[in-house]
């Protein structure tokens, strides 16, 4: 009887292996798309709050909604509700996946009219926060897949750690490192490099919620590194595959 028990422990052990190596065999390109599969939604949206922090700690507050509809123009919305010198900024995102070519626009009430963002732009904050307008593509719901190529640098059962190499030629970072969770496939911290190959940026994403079979964070800190600011955002309320009408994510929509 001993002696089969080992064998049995000896059998358990070799099988949990052999899961642990298939988990850990996986390229960057693989771990990308299994990110990008965890996704189930075909829409989402979102209210948050963004705290700003400046380097001494003194801290202003915004509310904000986020819309985001999947398709073959996978489309983003971001509008400010208060307080009343930033409601009604507002941020479209619509990214054509036949061709991965994107676009993006911004909506100042105080002009009063839409401003397209092009080129090294994409690289400027984000009303005043420590986002960058590409930053906002990826966290709305764009793909890590359309701007980046991954190498994994370590992995383990519960997590890999892989190098993003930026793909589009309009992001000012050097290259980023990704800790990713590998029980829910979700990134969990991100680091990103500036040409220097300095930490410019970190992202801390925390408090994990399932709703709808989808997985999100509820939490996301964004520091700059260099400067000492951060950006928090909590989501308040979070639903998914609730219909969004095509013409919200419209430039027409941002100037009614």
């Amino acid at each position: 009887m001993k002696k089969i028990s080992t064998i049995l422990l000896l059998g358990l052990f070799i099988l949990t292996l052999s899961f642990a190596a298939a988990a850990q065999d996986l390229s960057g390109e693989e771990v990308l798309t299994n990110i990008e599969n965890a996704r189930q939604a075909e829409t989402a949206s979102m209210q948050m709050t963004m705290e700003l922090y400046n380097a001494a700690g003194d801290m202003r507050s915004r509310q904000l909604n986020s819309r985001h509809k999947e398709g073959e123009v996978e489309k983003s919305l971001i509008e400010f509700t208060s307080p009343a010198d930033v409601a009604g900024t507002a941020f479209l995102s619509l990214e054509d996946n036949s061709s991965s070519e994107e676009d993006m626009y911004l909506f100042l009430p105080v002009l009063g009219s839409v401003r397209k963002i092009s080129g090294s732009q994409k690289n400027g904050n984000f009303v005043g926060s420590d986002l960058s307008y590409i930053d906002l593509t990826v966290f709305s719901g764009a793909n890590y897949k359309d701007n980046y190529q991954a190498d994994v640098l370590d992995s383990s059962s519960e997590e890999y750690l892989l190098k993003l190499n930026p793909t589009d030629p309009d992001i000012n970072y050097k290259y980023g490192k990704m800790w990713v969770k590998t029980d829910i496939w979700s990134p969990k911290k991100v680091e990103f490099y500036d040409q220097s190959e300095e930490l410019l940026k970190t992202v801390q994403l925390e408090d994990f919620k399932k709703i709808d079979n989808n997985w999100i964070a509820q939490k996301i800190t964004v520091k700059n590194e260099q400067k000492g600011t951060k950006t928090v955002m909590k989501m308040t309320e979070i639903k998914f595959n609730i219909n969004l009408d095509d013409q919200l994510f419209t430039t027409r929509y941002l100037e009614r």
